[in-house]
């Protein structure tokens, strides 16, 4: 049964994860520097300036976002091993929570001290705690989808 409540929540997992590609995370303007942060970039608004950071600066923030959009997807297709689901479910839940940890504890805190500046959150920032939300949601649906396979089976 592939239409199930939490294939609609992964499905919107999904569509937030792809959103934070396309949007910034956050721009950081300040007296040195101004710089926006994409989860696969970050991008320097002043012509020759010193902040020359290398791919792998957000490489952190593009495989989380990645893994997680790869493996919700794969986790809609599995809808006959709920406790597969559910295990895949919950490693998704704390790789979102270590990229929300890692994009305001790390990459918030260096860029402000780098810029001199404050960080403006844009759309993207947001799309990973909606994430969250529907994965929480999405594990809610496969656990009442077990509870009641496991009630059904009690009863015969």
């Amino acid at each position: 049964m592939i239409q199930r409540k939490q294939t609609v929540f992964l499905l919107l997992v999904i569509i937030a994860s792809a959103v934070s590609f396309f949007f910034p995370l956050a721009d950081f303007i300040g007296a040195k520097e101004s710089i926006v942060l994409f989860v696969q970039k970050a991008h320097s608004l002043v012509p020759d300036s010193a902040f020359n950071k290398n791919v792998y600066f957000s490489l952190p923030l593009l495989s989380a976002t990645g893994f997680v959009v790869l493996f919700s997807l794969i986790t809609i297709f599995l809808y006959k091993r709920r406790k597969t689901q559910m295990q895949i479910i919950k490693v998704c839940i704390l790789v979102e929570i270590a990229f929300i940890g890692l994009f305001f504890l790390y990459y918030v805190n260096f860029l402000q001290k780098l810029t001199g500046g404050t960080a403006e959150y844009k759309t993207g920032a947001f799309m990973p705690l909606i994430s969250l939300v529907f994965l929480v949601l999405a594990y809610r649906g496969v656990l009442q989808d077990e509870k009641l396979v496991r009630s059904a089976d009690r009863l015969r």
